[in-house]
């Protein structure tokens, strides 16, 4: 068996692992956008809260209801905060991802390349082998005629 066969499992096993790392890769960015689309909502809804309560207390409001207020703007700021940390833990899952990618990736680039060296090496030494073959038929040949 040529050498540049024995490799097909490994290039295939290789080329498996690195699909398996894109789509994990995509999930990722998937998952990363929908955390800053979290965040991004939390902080609209903060703001537009803050500017209803603005309105609300130029009005005049009682001490329950702006108690009751602050409390929520209180939720509110932590929900934002942990939204943060979700925001941040999503970022390092995708650079993690990336340089599983990265590192997959290089590995099949390089199984191929190895196997296309050994592909072209081997047909270079079969072409040679023929050509030594035919050469030595065509002299074999001559040799009869010669003789004869």
């Amino acid at each position: 068996m040529n050498s540049s066969r024995k490799l097909k499992p490994i290039k295939k096993l290789a080329d498996n692992k690195e699909k398996v790392a894109a789509q994990n890769l995509g999930k990722s960015v998937e998952q990363r956008q929908l955390q800053k689309n979290r965040l991004e909502q939390l902080i609209n809804y903060r703001s537009e809260y803050v500017d209803s309560m603005t309105l609300k207390t130029q009005q005049g409001v009682s001490g329950d209801k702006l108690h009751q207020y602050h409390q929520f703007l209180n939720k509110l700021d932590s929900a934002i905060d942990q939204q943060h940390v979700e925001l941040e833990h999503s970022n390092v899952k995708l650079s993690q991802c990336q340089t599983k990618w990265q590192s997959d990736n290089s590995r099949a680039s390089a199984i191929d390349k190895v196997m296309k060296n050994l592909s072209n090496k081997e047909k270079k030494a079969s072409d040679k082998k023929e050509t030594a073959q035919v050469d030595e038929m065509s002299t074999q040949a001559f040799l009869r005629r010669k003789i004869h």
